[in-house]
């Protein structure tokens, strides 16, 4: 790793049989490749997705808002990487949780259930993949990504974001 570069960390936790899920990217040092915008995009569609689940709420629907936020932005989606359900296993239902308007997902957050919402933000790839090393991560078509993870409760009104630490969240 060196000076300036872009860095991801995504952490799963496990205490007394249940897991949790958070994962945040950002700089190393000085910013000198301009990447904090997108940074700030990633973290700030996380916050408007985890503001817009409670229960009925349509899974595809958090996933037409990231991706709508993203675009405004002038940036695209990572399509092959989503959030998911967690609880006992660290993947369970919803198994996934699109960055976009997947029609093929019909459901729906139900409420007092626990959810990893993830933000794939990416410069100009639509597909992540993992480099040999198993975890290294690049775009299909290049540029750069950034990732933002909370597991949140979903309830009837505001979800109660589980992955915060003292209060405070980002």
């Amino acid at each position: 790793m060196q000076e300036g570069d872009l860095i991801n960390i995504d952490v799963s936790a496990e205490l007394n049989g249940y897991f949790s899920d958070n994962g945040g990217s950002f700089v190393l040092g000085s910013d000198k490749y301009n990447y904090q915008e997108l940074i700030d995009a990633s973290k700030d569609i996380l916050h408007k997705a985890i503001y817009n689940i409670k229960g009925g709420v349509r899974i595809s629907d958090i996933g037409l808002l990231i991706e709508t936020e993203a675009k405004k932005r002038g940036y695209k989606v990572i399509k092959n990487l989503t959030g998911h359900g967690v609880g006992r296993k660290l993947h369970e239902e919803p198994e996934e949780i699109p960055n976009y308007k997947d029609r093929q997902i019909t459901g729906r957050f139900r409420k007092n259930s626990v959810v990893a919402i993830e933000t794939f933000i990416s410069t100009t790839s639509t597909y992540a993949e993992t480099l040999v090393d198993g975890w290294t991560m690049i775009g299909n078509k290049g540029g750069f990504m950034a990732q933002h993870e909370h597991t949140i409760l979903v309830t009837d009104g505001k979800p109660i974001v589980l992955t915060e630490m003292n209060g405070i969240w980002n």
